[in-house]
């Protein structure tokens, strides 16, 4: 029987602002939260660690010790500070449809995402501090990075107004696209960085120049090498490009690093540690256990990695972390620090950690889910869960979501033999008693990518009002849906086929979709002072589509459902990260690259980072 819900209100605010009540919980960033400044990191895991604000009474408690749970409820919660609005400034060179800029030879790949830092989700949204990471999917040399940043974000002079962070144009600078933050080519292997970074959030309470510091990736050259995993600790200005036309926009001339620090680097060094791993990695994007400076990374063998002082933040007293040194293996995970998953079972999908537990929760191309305790021991009665059958499409591409505020984990995969499925089971009886299927269609030759959920499964206590969407194929296989999938009154998701009125067609063709992105923007960018709920959707195609779902639930679609704005991109999208819930022009956005190489707005021809408004898709 499930525990009753419980709000986060009920439990935990002490305060009418979150900002102040969070002073308390998290000890290492008083400072900070005193100071009323709460830096917000959005990357991969955002989408696959969810914090709603109801859940069981014991998980809420221990769920504090997550700074995502932080971010999660300052999203959705109502007495959340919001952003204040500034005029633009800034001078505009004619039409300009947001910004795109030139990546080189390859893009963020499928399925993998860019991660962005916001210094301050309470204050106007920042030019400077305010940056976004992207991993490009092609081995690094002098003329091609693989990891590029970029500030002045909030650039930009389409439809969505003149941007807050345009400039005044130089000859290195044209004034209305993002600006290069830093550029490099990291290489220990000639690698490329194949799967998404992680940021770090490290010193509480100090200036800008030492927040967001550090990045964590993986570099891989591919089959038969090794990938290996590093922290990097960017400096501004490194790898920028002040000499050429494209100027600021310029990523192809990146900063080179081919030897490694053996100490924790430090914050604005330009320096990057080195770790070595067993084999290479295609689809395992580190994540980051911010409580105990943990990153878990897998391979493509089934070999599961703990990796042990990543950031080693000053705040951190009770990770452990050995001052000074670089991040190895934690040798009390596993066998010397490695897991060897399902007997070496194929390749592994991210890992995702439930911050109550500890448990530790992997896909594999083997079709199963499986989990592991905080020590690396086998979850009980069953370590794993089947939900694909394995084949091509069969197994498990995209990581687990994990839902620790209820105790949820849910999975997708293309097909289980019959039909591509969508699962849910529950933490606490890691078997198949209270496992919950629901069909998606029938397999048309497509892996199923992650899916996402309504803003009342994030706000609302009434689950039968939540609903979880996800890409998929009609009975035929031949058209691509998006499928609402409801839960009943004891948060149990409905199983079996959904009906007609909870799918929708987003082509009249076999298409893969990007990863699906959901985002609740407060301020609202329809109707002023309304809440607008997205879901953003990618197809392989060429297409990139926004549905506002703001009144939809688990009962199905509403008459007249359709697109709020549909834009070419060129093989659809990588996974979408959105930023800020703003009325400031420019920055409530979504960034990503395109899957193919295009014209860009900045840089020429090739692949390209994006930034595009969330309402107007402009």
């Amino acid at each position: 029987m499930r525990k009753p819900l419980v709000s986060l209100g009920a439990l935990v605010f002490l305060a009418t602002c979150l900002v102040s009540l969070f002073a308390v919980t998290l000890s290492g960033h008083q400072e900070e939260f005193r100071a009323g400044r709460v830096a917000i990191l959005t990357d991969w895991t955002t989408n696959h660690v969810l914090y709603p604000l109801y859940g069981e009474a014991d998980r809420m408690a221990l769920a504090q010790r997550d700074p995502r749970a932080i971010f999660s409820w300052l999203r959705h919660s109502p007495n959340a500070p919001r952003p204040r609005p500034r005029p633009p400034f800034g001078s505009s060179r004619g039409f300009h449809r947001d910004w795109s800029i030139n990546l080189g030879a390859a893009g963020t790949a499928a399925n993998m995402y860019p991660a962005k830092f916001t210094f301050d989700i309470a204050a106007t949204p920042s030019c400077a501090d305010d940056y976004i990471v992207y991993p490009v999917n092609t081995a690094g040399s002098a003329s091609q990075a693989n990891l590029v940043a970029f500030n002045n974000l909030y650039s930009g002079t389409g439809a969505g107004g003149t941007g807050s962070c345009n400039r005044t144009p130089t000859t290195d600078d044209d004034g209305v696209d993002a600006t290069v933050l830093w550029s490099y080519n990291v290489n220990a292997v000639g690698g490329a960085v194949t799967t998404s970074p992680v940021l770090s959030w490290d010193v509480a309470g100090a200036s800008p120049s030492v927040l967001g510091t550090k990045v964590a990736f993986v570099e891989s050259a591919g089959l038969g090498t090794v990938a290996h995993f590093h922290v990097l600790a960017w400096r501004a200005g490194d790898g920028q490009d002040t000499t050429d036309p494209d100027g600021l926009q310029n990523t192809l001339e990146p900063a080179q690093i081919t030897s490694f620090v053996t100490t924790d680097p430090a914050a604005g060094s330009g320096t990057a540690t080195d770790l070595a791993l067993e084999t290479t990695d295609t689809l395992s994007a580190p994540y980051v256990d911010y409580t105990n400076d943990y990153a878990y990374v897998g391979d493509d063998e089934g070999n599961l990695y703990r990796i042990k002082d990543v950031f080693c933040p000053s705040y951190n007293t009770d990770a452990g972390c050995t001052a000074g040194l670089a991040p190895s293996l934690d040798a009390s995970w596993g066998t010397d620090g490695i897991v060897l998953v399902g007997g070496g079972c194929g390749v592994l999908t991210g890992a995702v950690d439930d911050s109550v537990t500890g448990d530790v929760f992997v896909g594999c191309s083997d079709g199963r889910i499986y989990g592991f305790t905080s020590s690396g021991a086998t979850l009980t009665p069953s370590h794993f869960i089947t939900l694909g059958d394995g084949s091509t499409f069969g197994g498990i591409v995209v990581p687990p979501i994990v839902d620790s505020s209820n105790g949820l984990v849910y999975a997708v995969t293309g097909t289980n033999g019959t039909t591509p499925t969508i699962m849910q089971i529950a933490i606490g009886d890691f078997n198949n008693n209270l496992k919950k299927e629901a069909a998606l269609g029938s397999p048309p030759g497509e892996n199923i990518s992650i899916p996402t959920f309504n803003t009342a499964y994030f706000s609302s206590a009434t689950s039968s009002n939540w609903a979880i969407f996800s890409c998929g194929y009609d009975s035929t296989g031949s058209l691509t849906e998006l499928y609402d999938v409801g839960f009943n009154s004891s948060r149990a998701m409905d199983t079996g086929t959904p009906p007609p009125s909870n799918e929708f067609e987003l082509t009249a063709s076999v298409e893969a979709c990007s990863p699906l992105t959901g985002f609740t923007n407060v301020p609202g960018t329809g109707s002023p002072g309304e809440t607008t709920d997205w879901l953003f959707a990618g197809l392989s195609g060429g297409s990139l589509s926004n549905y506002n779902i703001t009144d939809t639930t688990g009962s199905g679609f509403p008459g007249g459902f359709a697109s709020t704005a549909t834009v070419p991109v060129s093989g659809g999208s990588s996974g979408i990260i959105p930023d800020n819930e703003s009325s400031l022009a420019q920055a409530s956005s979504i960034y990503f690259t395109g899957l193919a190489s295009e014209t860009c707005g900045a840089g020429g021809t090739g692949y390209c980072a994006i930034k595009l408004t969330q309402a107007g898709l402009d």
